[in-house]
């Protein structure tokens, strides 16, 4: 029945559970409910700067799962692009683990290729990203971004506006293929306060507010 359909998965049950929870111990069954990390593999983060971005590299090293850090710079801010990688790099050598960076001049190909800017930012980050995994001397297995709740709320709407129907519920998945969202349990303000509580700094993207 349409009814049925409208009720919550087996994953938004979870999800409802583990949410009564702090954010450290929710992640750890989080990721232990979906095998997403464990401590015998290194896992490539992919890290703008950003709260979220932030949030992810300190659960790791808390509940000891190694990882290594990758920054994206797409050249597209100025001096903002280039102090985003400082920053990055700065956190991976406080974290004491392998980083790795690219620069893209995202423009020129968006023009080259006529797709949006976006897109092709989205192609090329994850082509590098699954170009490092596959170098067997990184020693990396999984590709994690730090989508959270709020982002998988906000892709809903966006597929319900663009028409997908029930299919669009599904929103981003916790997993694919090598690529894990340890973070698809927690909202935003949560990341937030998360943030404050460790006193992690961070960097605003100027570019979210349009």
């Amino acid at each position: 029945s349409s009814y049925s359909k409208a009720l919550p998965s087996k994953e938004g049950l979870f999800i409802l559970e583990v949410m009564k929870k702090g954010l450290q111990e929710r992640f750890i069954e989080f990721n232990r409910k979906y095998r997403l990390a464990t401590s015998k593999q290194r896992t490539l983060l992919t890290v703008s700067g950003g709260v979220d971005k932030v949030v992810i590299p300190h659960l790791f090293k808390q509940v000891g799962l190694p990882f290594s850090i990758a920054h994206c710079n797409f050249m597209l801010r100025g001096t903002e692009s280039s102090e985003d990688e400082v920053f990055v790099r700065e956190l991976a050598s406080m974290h004491e683990v392998p980083f790795y960076a690219k620069r893209f001049d995202t423009n020129a190909l968006a023009e080259t290729s006529k797709q949006s800017i976006q897109m092709v930012a989205r192609d090329i980050r994850y082509q590098w990203f699954n170009q490092l995994v596959a170098d067997r001397e990184n020693g990396l297995n999984r590709i994690a971004t730090a989508h959270h709740l709020s982002d998988n709320t906000e892709t809903v709407i966006l597929n319900l506006v663009r028409g997908t129907g029930i299919k669009g519920l599904r929103g981003i998945p916790v997993k694919n293929g090598i690529v894990i969202r340890p973070l698809m349990f927690a909202t935003k303000d949560e990341i937030l306060q998360y943030a404050a509580d460790h006193n992690l700094n961070f960097r605003e993207d100027s570019s979210n507010t349009k």
